[in-house]
């Protein structure tokens, strides 16, 4: 069976340019609102910035349709170069009352579509970073050792997040509070992540584990 091929039209060209001019002016609306920009920052529809005066982003960066991102930190939310975020992500440094978190990403980085990205304990995104659809990062973890209390009303700690540079996290993955996950590693789809994963390491599974190295995978 042949594989049928489609004519872009002209319509679809122009329908495509009228879209690009449209994100790129809510891009300028937010910057109007407080937001530091470079040049060429696009947004998508229905996408809610909250504390724009938080937010810093590079040049050619595209946060696509109907995202959350509340930006209340001390330190920001940022967006380094070239860097792309999927539609409906959910992104939150915290609370009023506790601006210890914040979030950046590196040059030339991407997140796909529906990520949850909790960053009360502040989370570091390096450059080259590939993050697919429905992952979760959370920052933070509740107290839960007073089996006498409400877990609620134990509080919270914070420890933070690194993810270095050229990492790939893969679809429904899980990073929790705590985790360094080291250059050039791979994280495999669904994983949960729960401990620290060394540079060029292949982890997999609930939680996850080291398979392998990706060094030695080649050899």
């Amino acid at each position: 069976m042949d594989t049928p091929t489609y004519r872009i039209t002209w319509l679809d060209r122009w329908e495509a340019r009228i879209e690009r001019r449209l994100q790129l002016a809510r891009g300028h609306w937010v910057q109007l609102r407080g937001a530091q920009a470079g040049v060429r920052f696009g947004l998508g529809r229905g996408v809610q910035i909250l504390h724009p005066s938080c937010l810093e982003v590079g040049d050619d960066v595209s946060i696509m349709d109907c995202g959350y991102l509340n930006c209340l930190s001390a330190r920001g939310v940022r967006f380094g170069n070239h860097t792309s975020i999927d539609r409906n992500l959910w992104l939150s440094c915290g609370a009023a009352h506790d601006s210890r978190g914040y979030f950046e990403i590196g040059d030339h980085s991407f997140i796909g579509a529906y990520a949850v990205i909790g960053s009360g304990g502040g989370i570091s995104i390096g450059s080259h970073v590939l993050i697919g659809q429905c992952v979760n990062i959370h920052a933070e973890s509740h107290r839960f050792s007073d089996s006498t209390r409400l877990i609620q009303e134990q509080g919270v700690s914070y420890q933070g997040i690194v993810i270095e540079d050229d990492i790939w996290i893969g679809s429904k993955a899980t990073i929790l509070d705590g985790v360094t996950i080291g250059r050039g590693a791979i994280i495999g789809a669904g994983a949960v992540v729960t401990k620290s994963v060394p540079s060029q390491a292949i982890a997999v599974g609930v939680p996850a584990k080291v398979i392998g190295y990706r060094s030695r995978a080649q050899t």
